[in-house]
């Protein structure tokens, strides 16, 4: 089970789309495709995606055992995002990012 808490090494990033309820589907699909693609690597903790009942939205979360461990993971994830056969997917998904936060440890 995700936990996100305060003050903790683990790195959580969230994402909140807003959507044409008719694509909703799709985009929580292609969420789920990237999801598989870095699930395998070290440090990887878990994802989470949700659509809400009016399914204007999809909300996505992701952690990391800590941020030197998230790096390669956004890395993997940004190279995914970037293939074209997943930009070609998404652009058939209008979606607008609403909302991304990330946490990551603060300097001393």
């Amino acid at each position: 089970m995700t936990v996100i808490r305060a003050n903790s090494e683990v790195v959580t990033q969230i994402n909140v789309f807003e959507i044409d309820p008719k694509n909703q589907d799709g985009l929580a699909a292609l969420l789920l495709e990237a999801i598989q693609s870095v699930c395998h690597v070290p440090g990887w903790i878990s994802a989470n995606i949700h659509k809400s009942l009016d399914g204007t939205r999809v909300v996505n979360y992701a952690q990391a055992k800590d941020y030197t461990a998230g790096k390669p993971l956004l890395r993997k994830s940004r190279k995914r995002a970037s293939s074209r056969d997943f930009k070609n997917s998404l652009n058939q998904i209008p979606a607008c990012i609403i909302a991304s936060s990330a946490s990551a440890p603060t300097d001393p």
